[in-house]
């Protein structure tokens, strides 16, 4: 009629494993992009808007972001390459780049966007113009994942 409950299997999970203080994103830890890397996109980034190429531009700045990196530097330089495209478009031209990404670019560049608003709010009206048309494509889930998402960018 009992089980037997002196059995102790139950017990070798290490729940102090899942606790939220001490999970670590798998992300983080192989997402790494260095400083030679940015570098590297930025100068590939500037050689396309000379030939005023600015979608693929875009696609180039987004592609890959220092997600992982602990490095500040490396963030705020990957952070000013994008911002300089961005800058770069004519505001008749930004709904035809938007609609060429995809939803993950999507969800980077409004995570760019949202840093933008923190980092320089100078910058905030042109940014402004790029989040409406972000929403347009992205929809509020867009804004939902990338408010919830615990990589900074």
């Amino acid at each position: 009629m009992s089980k037997n409950v002196n059995s102790t299997q139950f017990r070798t999970v290490d729940v102090d494993a899942y606790d939220e203080d001490n999970y670590e994103d798998d992300a983080r830890e192989t997402g790494d992009s260095g400083a030679a890397e940015v570098t590297e996109r930025a100068n590939q980034v500037r050689g396309l808007l000379n030939q005023l190429k600015t979608k693929e531009a875009l696609k180039m700045a987004l592609k890959n972001p220092p997600v992982g990196n602990k490095d500040a530097s490396v963030k705020e330089q990957n952070y000013e390459t994008v911002v300089s495209v961005l800058k770069s478009f004519k505001a008749a031209d930004i709904d035809a780049a938007v609609a060429d990404l995809d939803m993950v670019e999507i969800d980077i560049l409004m995570k760019y966007l949202y840093k933008g608003f923190t980092c320089s709010p100078d910058k905030a009206a042109s940014l402004l113009q790029w989040h409406e048309k972000v929403v347009a494509k992205g929809g509020l889930g867009s804004i939902v994942r990338v408010m919830v998402d615990r990589k900074g960018i």
